[in-house]
């Protein structure tokens, strides 16, 4: 059974971009800024944000097109220095990902061989310099650096080197990884020329009942003009998707499913076939289904579209399963003018319309649905013991915490009632107290806790008297 997906590739773990609320640990898909931009640790200029959390009016307990969505949106992205016009979007991976993929990328630098390029530079000048005077030859400072270009070594501080002589002149004085930022900027005249407009929609609160949120254009789209590009992420074996029981030794049983991903309602497929394609742009994810008044229709994309090969729609599915990489797009083209503030409409084919109305017939709200209160939605600070005793939270709501000592932490500030050392699994815990302590870098308040750690059986296991984030 194949449990692998590109989706991997181009995911977050649900703690770095704020979405761990409703579950211990699991993936974020971020459609459109959390899937598109790269990494180039020279250049950051973008961090991801906190998204909101809603289901756009609708409740467990009544509506069914609840569990169609996801309740996470409006995610934004920061920058976090000046980017130019027509400068590319590079955000942080982390460099687990980088160390963790090194045979497929190579050694791709980091931040700190960009630092060890720079201290090497200031050394080269001095060195270029004197023997540069003593020779009197104008071409050694040149040949010298061709020199070192020409080393075969294969680390990443020979890759964080600057890539041309000029370059090299130029971070001597702003710095090695600064004079990588000419590469990552397009001109206006190439964008206009190349770039694909992705505002022409917008997203907002369907216009059709239990279908959550949809799409609507923002300007004027003529018949036959592009609503929105749709690169594709394809899922050779949509069993990819698929939840199961795991089995005695903690692995997957694949004789037990229990359901599928919510990110199979955002890809297309037929039932003839095991692949499933994702459209990974957000405006695209907002269209919603119409059969009676459709107005946008899906092509493939042209050849000279980026990341659309043609070729592979002649491939089979072993050939998709052995390229981890994108390689397909969609258009959504507007088969009638549609006007500003109008939804726009995909007609998803009438097997959707029948196993919708299948859903339909069959829901029913989930046992104590009436009392649900989502995780995501219990704003800080977060109650106390002493504090829920008159404002209780809703029964489905639990504490949980991790502890873990990391070096620099003040010591004799915590008491063991048991030998408990490092908890970096989630355990039941009770909020003794808290303490304001400054706001973060998007002006929110941050709060510092000391909480009671639990057992398996609700008893005090020990209590932090220390403030934890």
């Amino acid at each position: 059974m194949d449990f692998w997906n590109l989706w991997n590739e181009y995911s977050w773990q649900s703690g770095e971009v704020g979405m761990d609320y409703d579950f211990m640990e699991g993936q974020a898909l971020v459609i459109g800024t959390g899937c598109m931009p790269n990494c180039n640790w020279a250049l950051i200029n973008a961090r991801e944000g906190k998204p909101s959390y809603n289901h756009a009016g609708l409740h467990r307990s009544v509506d069914p097109g609840i569990n169609g969505f996801t309740g996470y949106h409006n995610q934004k992205m920061f920058t976090v220095r000046s980017v130019p016009a027509g400068g590319e979007l590079f955000v942080s991976y982390g460099e687990q990902w980088f160390t963790d993929r090194e045979e497929d990328v190579g050694p791709i630098p980091f931040i700190g061989n960009y630092d060890d390029v720079d201290k090497f530079l200031k050394r080269f000048k001095r060195v270029s310099l004197k023997h540069h005077t003593a020779a009197g030859d104008s071409n050694f400072t040149r040949d010298l650096w061709d020199l070192i270009q020409s080393i075969p070594y294969d680390t990443r501080n020979v890759h964080a080197l600057p890539l041309s002589f000029e370059d090299m002149q130029l971070a001597q004085h702003i710095g090695s990884a600064e004079s990588r930022l000419p590469y990552s900027v397009r001109t206006l005249d190439w964008l206009k020329e190349h770039g694909r407009c992705m505002d022409n929609i917008r997203p907002g609160i369907s216009t059709i009942k239990q279908a959550g949120r949809g799409a609507f254009a923002s300007r004027f789209i003529p018949e036959g003009g592009l609503v929105a590009p749709g690169p594709l992420l394809h899922i050779a074996n949509r069993t990819a998707l698929n939840f199961y029981e795991m089995d005695s030794t903690g692995n997957r049983d694949p004789s037990k499913q229990i359901g599928m991903q919510l990110v199979l309602n955002y890809c297309f497929g037929n039932k003839q076939s095991t692949v499933i394609l994702c459209p990974y742009t957000s405006p695209s994810a907002y269209i919603n289904h119409s059969s009676k008044s459709p107005n946008v229709k899906i092509v493939w994309s042209k050849d000279s579209t980026p990341n659309h090969n043609s070729g592979w729609l002649e491939e089979d599915v072993k050939f998709l399963k052995r390229n981890g990489y994108i390689g397909l797009s969609i258009d959504f083209i507007a088969t009638r003018e549609i006007q500003p503030g109008e939804e726009v409409f995909l007609d998803y084919g009438p097997e959707w319309d029948e196993a919708w109305n299948d859903y339909m017939k069959k829901w029913t709200p989930p046992p104590d649905s009436d009392e649900y209160i989502p995780a995501a939605s219990i704003e800080e600070p977060y109650r106390t013991e002493d504090e829920e005793i008159l404002n209780p939270y809703s029964d489905n709501i639990v504490f949980y915490c991790a502890y873990g000592y990391e070096q620099g932490m003040p010591e004799g500030v915590y008491r063991w009632e048991d030998q408990w050392y490092e908890l970096f699994a989630p355990y039941p815990c009770e909020i003794e107290s808290r303490q304001a302590g400054g706001v973060d870098s998007d002006g929110n308040t941050i709060y510092f806790y000391d909480v009671v750690m639990l057992d398996e059986s609700g008893k005090s296991a020990f209590v932090l008297f220390c403030p934890v984030l």
